[in-house]
């Protein structure tokens, strides 16, 4: 009887990745540039697959080996949007806007349909 080591349960746990993310956030930074004069668009984050659990959320994208999610953050006036994209094919959406709070969790299968989700999500809320 083979014993399974932490190693081979992180492998296997590895969510599938439809999204590259380094590509999502390349196209995304045209949007953030444009979204900044309407509202605070924080950094991008990032969180390491490979990292040992709990895995730290971080902006340095050279310190994370393979990204698992991509996160942003846009605050206007007092209402705000946090997004976190997975590799895996969806996104947390969660939000404050007039003193009301929501969330969504968009799916998508390549990195055109999580730009789209996310393109649309700030946009419909930044109104």
């Amino acid at each position: 009887m083979r014993v399974r080591l932490d190693e081979d349960v992180r492998q296997d746990d590895r969510m599938e990745h439809l999204v590259d993310l380094d590509e999502l956030a390349r196209r995304l930074d045209g949007l953030r540039t444009e979204w900044s004069r309407r509202a605070r668009v924080g950094p991008f984050t990032w969180r390491d697959e490979r990292a040992s659990w709990p895995q730290a959320i971080t902006t340095d994208r050279d310190s994370v080996e393979i990204p698992e999610s991509l996160g942003l953050r846009v605050e206007y006036g007092e209402d705000e949007i946090e997004i976190c994209v997975w590799t895996g094919g969806w996104a947390d959406v969660n939000w404050v806007a007039d003193g009301e709070g929501g969330s969504l969790c968009p799916e998508f299968r390549d990195v055109d349909g999580a730009y789209a989700a996310v393109a649309r999500t700030v946009e419909d809320l930044l109104v």
